[in-house]
């Protein structure tokens, strides 16, 4: 059960190292994959497993220094990552994806603050997000730049990350370089530690245990204009290129859910020949001679296989969409949305079915928390509820049906 890719064009030997080294990483995060869930502790450990692999700067520009990877050669990392641990997996998600942030801002300071973070000192990136979500946090003008307040109740990776990525709404009355940015959305790079930044350490869910994906609260973090990002009025109408990169986020999620079934089904395969034992009244010995076992097995690797065919087909064309840049059509993104949006329902679906089903295979024993079987469906399930797939199933027959594309916000 390989990984594969259909993107040879593009490959090279960095992304050969980087395969190499992830396929490394997951191999040493599965081996203590049920201790540490368990355990249920920060991922300090794992983020620096990631970091001497030198996997944390490959999505940088490599005029920066980083390595360059194309997304859907992230999303292979992605997928690798997520066989041995979904949890890492999915902070690593928002690390490559947001590690970008900022450099593209025109802001000097910035730019070259993050460059030296992440290239000579190792950063980790994360974010306060959930834009769509009011009440947002508040940036509120001083003599010296802003203040931030308020608080989200869900920030994966941020308590853990050297950086963070903060979007805000501007207070009434506040101005940037002279100019009215009354209520507008903003976003802000801050630093991990600050003055006035701090997490309540409150995720408990029954899944995704190592994601540190608890509240966070600002009171009076100081920013000043070196820390911004960008800024621009809610009803602003983005163009298709800026607007791209959330049905990647979504494919990258699908990734996830893909790793974590095609790490449930190797893992379940090796146990039937180690430990598994036929049933009492099986004509064989072997419980991996047993055509019952035999035929679910070969029925759940050819939904696999399906969701990898659908996730690599759609990482292609989110690819294409994306190096077309700004000449990129709204008609063209809106495809690429659909295709994305179509491989997460379906890796969604195979992953539950998947995690859940394994124990038919392997049997009571297999129950025991010893093997912690239980894991994968968990982190599946818990990360698949925070975007509804049924929606996303809403936006796909839209286009099927009507011809109508996602209307691009901050979830499609």
């Amino acid at each position: 059960m390989n990984i594969r890719s259909d993107f040879n064009e593009t490959q090279d030997e960095n992304f050969a190292v980087w395969v190499e080294r992830a396929e490394r990483v997951a191999k040493e995060l599965r081996e203590t994959a049920v201790e540490r869930d368990i355990a249920g502790a920060a991922p300090h450990a794992e983020i620096d497993l990631l970091r001497k692999a030198g996997l944390l700067n490959i999505s940088l520009p490599t005029r920066v220094g980083g390595g360059g990877a194309r997304s859907a050669e992230i999303l292979q990392i992605i997928r690798i990552l997520a066989k041995a641990d979904t949890s890492i997996a999915q902070i690593a998600t928002y690390h490559f994806f947001g590690s970008v942030a900022g450099l593209e801002s025109g802001n000097d300071a910035l730019i070259t603050r993050r460059i030296d973070g992440f290239i000579n000192q190792g950063w980790f990136h994360a974010g306060v997000a959930q834009a769509a979500y009011e009440p947002l946090i508040i940036a509120s003008q001083t003599e010296d730049g802003f203040v931030l307040n308020g608080g989200k109740p869900f920030t994966s990776g941020a308590a853990v990350a050297n950086t963070l990525l903060v979007w805000v709404r501007f207070a009434e009355g506040t101005t940037v370089n002279g100019k009215d940015a009354s209520r507008h959305i903003g976003q802000f790079i801050i630093d991990n530690p600050s003055d006035g930044l701090s997490f309540g350490n409150d995720w408990d869910n029954i899944g995704q245990r190592l994601t540190v994906s608890g509240s966070a609260t600002f009171k009076d973090v100081a920013v000043t204009q070196d820390n911004l990002v960008g800024h621009w009025p809610e009803e602003t109408e983005q163009p298709p290129h800026v607007t791209v990169h959330v049905p990647l986020v979504h494919l990258a999620f699908g990734e996830l859910y893909l790793g974590t079934a095609i790490g449930a089904l190797e893992e379940a395969r090796e146990y039937l020949h180690r430990e598994a034992r036929a049933w009492l009244t099986a004509p064989v010995e072997k419980a991996t001679d047993d055509t019952l076992i035999i035929e679910r097995f070969g029925r759940l690797s050819v939904a696999i296989a399906s969701a990898q065919a659908l996730s690599d087909a759609a990482g292609v064309i989110v690819q294409k969409a994306i190096d077309k840049g700004n000449a990129l059509s709204a008609e063209e993104r809106g495809q690429a949305a659909v295709i994305a949006y179509q491989s997460k329902i379906h890796s969604t679906e195979v992953a539950l079915e998947v995690t859940a089903r394994i124990f038919e295979l392997t049997g009571a024993r297999s129950s025991s928390r010893r093997w912690g079987f239980d894991r994968y469906w968990r982190n599946v399930r818990t990360h698949s509820l925070h975007d509804p797939i049924h929606y996303k199933v809403l936006e796909v027959g839209e286009f099927a049906l009507n011809n109508r594309a996602p209307t691009p916000t901050y979830y499609s």
